[in-house]
């Protein structure tokens, strides 16, 4: 389906923020297959849990007597237990209807907490009606001012961010960091890295790519220093055709 929206470049003011403090346990990140299958240990002396940012988990299934105890969070995510000692597989549905597989492989020890990211972002209707209801440039800047504060619309979801979203400069690089996606829109974040020795003019048009709705870099810089170091924000179609609408 066609998408009207222009692309839209400007520069406005961002905060750098800091990511929460580490927890005792770190989940581990794993890239979520949509309708696919994957492997993962769980322990089967201790509770297991599964969540998915801007998602929840609304059943969880395996044959019988594999799993011991099984408990959705109010937070949308699911605790379980498992006393199997041989491999099983964990069926999982979610609320965005999001469906896959998880072959578990059952280990004695602490147990496992997952964070699973969408590779691809799932169909979010329910956003489609906070894109559509503002004018264009205000939508654009509402969606970097949500990033900027972590004040995320309701029914974005944080997805796996595009190593690739963004064309570069000769000298930059960049780091993915975060990203959202909404119905039509997506926001990822990324540390930008100039590694010339000189400083170079920021024009936001020399990030464009296909897709790219906006790119907005902190504090409104003109000039990134020869080593230096910023956050910018890239705004683009969800689903892309080669020249930017879907």
């Amino acid at each position: 389906m066609k998408n009207n929206l222009p692309a839209f470049l400007f520069g406005t003011a961002m905060m750098v923020v800091m990511p929460p403090a580490a927890q005792a346990q770190s989940p581990a990140t794993i890239s979520l297959p949509q309708g696919g299958q994957f492997r993962l240990s769980i322990s089967n002396t201790d509770p297991n849990m599964i969540f998915i940012p801007g998602d929840k988990v609304t059943a969880i299934t395996a044959p019988g007597g594999m799993l011991a105890d099984k408990r959705l969070t109010t937070a949308g995510g699911v605790l379980f237990t498992s006393v199997a000692t041989r491999t099983f597989t964990i069926f999982v549905e979610t609320a965005l209807g999001q469906t896959f597989s998880v072959v578990a492989t059952p280990v004695k020890g602490e147990g496992r907490v997952y964070r699973l990211m969408s590779a691809e972002p799932p169909s979010r209707p329910e956003t489609r009606k906070w894109e559509t209801a503002q004018a264009y440039e205000k939508l654009l800047i509402s969606l970097n001012r949500a990033v900027l504060t972590g004040d995320i619309p309701d029914g974005y979801g944080e997805v796996k961010p595009l190593s690739d979203g963004i064309r570069l400069p000769g000298g930059f690089s960049v780091t993915p960091l975060k990203a959202w996606a909404g119905d039509q829109l997506r926001a990822d974040r990324y540390e930008l890295r100039n590694a010339n020795t000189w400083g170079v003019a920021l024009r936001e048009q020399d990030f464009w790519k296909p897709g790219v709705r906006a790119v907005m870099f902190d504090n409104n810089a003109q000039t990134l220093m020869g080593g230096g170091r910023m956050t910018v924000t890239v705004i683009r179609g969800n689903v892309e055709g080669e020249d930017g609408q879907r």
